[in-house]
């Protein structure tokens, strides 16, 4: 067996002109030669992960923000600040094919028994892929937790200022649009301008309110709690209160014109939250140290009123029975057995310990996941680099449904997230390790 191509004649030939250094040398030219090979699959794949998710990215943006003709800089801006999420599932899934295609097309050139004959081990082999890969591993992190955060925080001031100057942004043209307690109907949005617009809405006085109107003009009129004054041309208003005894009574009137006044706040407040999954490390566990004390607190409470009702229900039954004291334990009870079933599980708790361990879970997953592409060096296949790619795409799609699988699981189970978050990599570890054992003995 020998090399093909360019590493045949890198090794085989440098390595006959310095002599004694050969060993050495073969070793250096081969670190090299993979590490560009990987270098050239993985900026491929990362092209490739990274248009699907870009181009999902634009098309979600152009349907929310630039058909409301918000300038192409600022949209543009928008989304170079959501390229970090973005790079946080491009960057895992791109190694693994970067490695998957660069150890296919060394098997299917036989290059790695042609190594292997020389007696570099599979471990020197691919060394340098196991480098760029805790590499990869350790930028993921840096993104997920230092770039992640800044980046959404400068999206949220940019989404407030557009939220100024484009009254109608949170406002889709022919649907239905909530704003705080008013339900809006829209027909065309453009500029401010709406095209007969329903509003539903409920008085002070709990009476239904239905406004229809040929055209409304929404202007901000409060910067800083966010008020808009709609306009209202052509009106017709239909109030009703609603009786259980009766229909109810029904008021109809109409008016040229009409000022109605939203609040848009409850919008912007959803813009300036801040998810746990757009928090660092260190918020996090800020967050989870104060939800465990809240946890812990309402454990407490409902321990000594467990303690509490069980002392009740051993008094009772110690007293003597009649119909008063039957009906009083059997409520005893019915509290017991209330008590007992409350949910351990606190979602929030679970929720940020969650977006924890699957910042260091996702951030290590461009290492572990590069193992599962280790066994191709044991198999001899054709179209090396096309097989490895499409392996990479198979264990990536598996790996994404494992990943949403375990995040639906954190409020379903008391199971500390941990293991749920860590379950996809401990998967990818174990089925590797079986089938490079399983290789290697056949």
């Amino acid at each position: 067996m020998k090399l093909n191509g360019e590493a045949e004649d890198s090794v085989l030939q440098e390595s006959d002109m310095k002599g004694g250094k050969g060993n050495g040398t073969r070793l250096t030219l081969v670190h090299r030669y993979i590490a560009r090979e990987f270098l050239l699959s993985f900026l491929v794949a990362f092209l490739f992960f990274f248009f699907i998710f870009f181009i999902n990215q634009i098309l979600l943006y152009a349907q929310r923000i630039l058909l409301k003709q918000v300038p192409i800089r600022q949209m543009l801006t928008l989304v170079a600040l959501s390229m970090p999420q973005i790079l946080l599932y491009t960057i895992p899934f791109s190694t693994l094919s970067g490695a998957s295609m660069v150890i296919g097309n060394l098997s299917s050139n036989h290059e790695i028994i042609a190594m292997r004959a020389l007696g570099i081990s599979l471990f020197q082999m691919l060394r340098s892929v196991i480098i760029a890969a805790l590499v990869l591993s350790v930028i993921t992190f840096t993104i997920a937790d230092s770039l992640l955060p800044v980046s959404h925080l400068q999206f949220k001031r940019l989404y407030t200022d557009l939220l100024r100057t484009l009254p109608t942004m949170e406002l889709t043209a022919y649907s239905v649009n909530e704003v705080g307690d008013v339900v809006i109907v829209t027909q065309e949005v453009q500029d401010g301008y709406l095209e007969k617009p329903l509003l539903f809405t409920t008085n002070t006085s709990g009476e239904q309110v239905l406004i229809s109107a040929q055209s409304g003009t929404l202007e901000l009129i409060d910067l800083q709690r966010f008020i808009y004054r709609l306009d209202l041309q052509q009106v017709s208003i239909l109030s009703s209160e609603p009786r259980q005894d009766t229909l109810g009574d029904f008021r109809y009137g109409e008016g040229e014109s009409m000022s109605y006044y939203l609040d848009f706040s409850s919008q912007v407040e959803q813009v300036r939250n801040v998810n746990p999954s757009q928090m660092s490390s260190r918020d996090l566990i800020d967050q989870i140290r104060i939800r465990v004390e809240d946890q812990q607190e309402v454990l407490s409470q409902r321990r000594d009123q467990l303690e509490q009702v069980l002392r009740e229900i051993e008094q009772a039954e110690g007293s003597n029975e009649n119909e008063y004291g039957e009906s009083l334990l059997s409520d005893l009870y019915v509290r017991k057995a209330s008590l007992e079933r409350m949910p351990q599980v606190n979602f929030y708790l679970q929720y940020y310990r969650a977006e924890l361990h699957k910042k260091f879970a996702l951030s290590a997953s461009a290492l572990i996941l590069t193992l599962i592409s280790f066994p191709l060096s044991f198999v001899n296949i054709r179209h090396g680099r096309l097989f490895g790619f499409g392996l990479s795409l198979l264990v990536a799609a598996l790996y994404w449904a494992m990943l949403f699988v375990a995040q639906t699981q954190i409020i379903r189970t008391s199971l500390h997230p941990l293991f749920l978050m860590w379950a996809p990599n401990v998967i990818i570890i174990t089925v590797s390790t079986v089938l490079i054992m399983r290789l290697r003995q056949s």
